[in-house]
């Protein structure tokens, strides 16, 4: 009965004329045809490079219209021209994942990069997201249903 299964396992993997018993051994030629034993070598340690975050495409809007308070006129009195620099901003209103070039005016003194710290839709279908800038500058930025963006400097 043992030789029995041990046949049928053999004969299930493919090796029924190699060997039909424990004793029997494999002619050259047959040892050719089974596969190699694995060796002893330490596996191989592979390391895989971060994939690269792809680049967001920022599609261009119009700036309808950009208001400064106060205390951001006294900022840009203070510290010289402004700086422009435009922000890759998501519009929080949309259920699009599409991001929209936004430029902006910023004082001089504001070095390092924004922050967002609230981004949340607001009255009649509009999206508001505000970035802050280390030094304590503000820009809200209202996005209109109909296309364009208001800006609001703090």
């Amino acid at each position: 009965m043992m030789i029995r299964t041990r046949m049928l396992t053999l004969a299930a993997v493919g090796l029924m004329g190699v060997a039909a018993s424990t004793h029997a051994q494999p002619t050259p030629a047959e040892e050719q045809a089974l596969p190699a034993a694995p060796t002893a070598e330490a596996p191989s340690i592979v390391e895989y490079a971060e994939p690269a975050a792809p680049a967001i495409e920022c599609c261009p809007i119009g700036v309808v219209r950009e208001v400064a308070t106060l205390s951001a006129k006294k900022k840009y009195r203070c510290y010289g021209a402004p700086i422009k620099q435009v922000l890759c901003v998501d519009n929080p209103a949309d259920c699009y994942c599409k991001h929209f070039a936004v430029p902006v005016c910023v004082p001089s003194c504001c070095t390092g990069e924004p922050v967002c710290c609230d981004s949340r839709s607001g009255l009649l279908g509009r999206g508001y997201v505000t970035y802050r800038w280390p030094c304590g500058f503000e820009a809200t930025i209202a996005f209109r249903v109909h296309g364009g963006v208001i800006i609001t400097y703090r």
